[in-house]
């Protein structure tokens, strides 16, 4: 007797058998297809995340460390210009123009945020061919600008620490006193802080369109899109650590945003090349963020009874397409109103003072300093050419 599976009315055909065969095969290659087409695409995403956020950031990253070590060194300045005179001996980018014989008083010129002595150096060198005769004059960059080394460590910048660094470096190199302090943009925030620390160093000041302490008034609008701007150029400088910025760096060459445009188009590759570093940022950064403590500072030491009130003091202020926004207005105009109205804080530090609105220049112009040549000419006063062509004089007044 037959078993049941041998009986062939119990069997299944071969041909179906065949046909259910190749009817899982497909399902099952249909499956496998569409698997592979549903993970491919994740496979794909995180290869790409992958050389995103590892592979191109650590290229850029170790690209940058080598750029800058190798532009620093390809614009390296004159090794005596280099001076360990900065916290822990740091070398310190110094500028010092000799002239033993003049008779024109010292000047020390410090210069505003972001800017190195790459740009300044120049300046300086047109300031002198414009005056009658040598005279002396010391600038330097903060630690982290320019050539100068960055510090150890950035949280121990604060105000009291530049102050401190400008008076140390001004009595290393030796400079005549009494001198003259120019100070452009907030340079001359600076030289008005020195002036209150150290009254007696200071012969006269000239402020170059200088930034007002009210700027950093705890409530204040101007505040408030600092604190902002920190918040972007923190972004910018870790951008600018993954080498993110390199690149684009040659349309500096070309274009530019409002009168801080001409920045970029006349300097000197050495400092567009280390302008938009990681260090150079995170100085400015670092700088904005102490600077608040300003009016505290000033508060503190308008105490001082030994600061001289009769001091030459000059104020020069020029239009600057970039202050509404800082200042929180709508029209170029009201901030400039808002600008100078706050500049003449710093005349109340002494009772031989002028201003002078320069309309026909702005503010990068004005950090030229040529417009003060006969301010130094005539160390009896402070004299400068108004836009009208009369010159005037801090102590006798408005002459032909």
């Amino acid at each position: 007797m037959r078993s049941w599976y041998e009986d062939p009315t119990l069997l299944t055909p071969t041909s179906f058998r065949a046909k259910a065969v190749r009817i899982l095969s497909f399902c099952s290659s249909l499956c496998i297809g569409i698997g592979v087409l549903l993970i491919l695409p994740v496979i794909l995403i995180v290869l790409i995340l992958f050389l995103l956020l590892w592979i191109l950031p650590g290229f850029g990253y170790f690209y940058e460390r080598y750029a800058e070590a190798r532009d620093r060194k390809r614009y390296y300045p004159p090794v005596e210009e280099m001076k360990p005179w900065g916290p822990h001996n740091k070398l310190i980018h110094v500028v010092h123009v000799h002239a033993p014989q003049s008779k024109l008083p010292s000047i020390v010129y410090l210069s505003g945020m972001s800017i190195s002595m790459y740009y300044v150096k120049p300046l300086l060198s047109e300031f002198v061919k414009f005056m009658s005769e040598p005279v002396e004059i010391l600038s330097f960059d903060p630690p982290g600008y320019g050539a100068s080394e960055s510090p150890s460590n950035w949280n121990e910048e604060d105000l009291t620490s530049e102050l401190s660094l400008l008076h140390e470096i001004i009595g290393k190199s030796t400079l005549r006193k009494p001198f003259i302090l120019i100070g452009g943009s907030i340079g001359g925030l600076l030289a008005h802080l020195y002036y209150l620390t150290y009254p007696k160093d200071v012969a006269g000041i000239i402020f170059l369109d200088p930034t007002p302490p009210s700027v950093f008034e705890q409530g204040s609008t101007t505040l408030t899109n600092m604190n902002r701007l920190v918040f972007v150029l923190r972004v910018i400088a870790r951008a600018a650590s993954y080498g993110c910025l390199r690149p684009i760096i040659f349309l500096f060459d070309y274009f530019g945003l409002g009168d801080f445009g001409n920045f970029f188009r006349p300097s000197y590759p050495g400092y567009i090349a280390l302008a938009m570093t990681q260090t150079m940022i995170n100085k400015f950064t670092n700088q904005m963020q102490y600077y608040q403590s300003v009016p505290d500072y000033i508060l503190k030491q308008k105490k001082n009874t030994s600061i001289l009130n009769d001091v030459p003091l000059l104020v020069i202020s020029a239009p600057d397409s970039s202050k509404a926004r800082l200042c929180g207005y709508r029209t170029e105009e009201e901030a400039q109103q808002w600008w100078c109205d706050h500049q003449r804080a710093f005349l109340h530090n002494s009772s031989n003072t002028g201003f002078i609105f320069r309309e026909d220049h702005n503010h990068v112009h004005i950090l030229g300093m040529v417009f003060v040549t006969p301010a130094i000419d005539n160390p009896r006063s402070m004299v400068v050419q108004s836009p009208g062509g009369a010159w005037f004089d801090t102590e006798f007044g408005t002459y032909p």
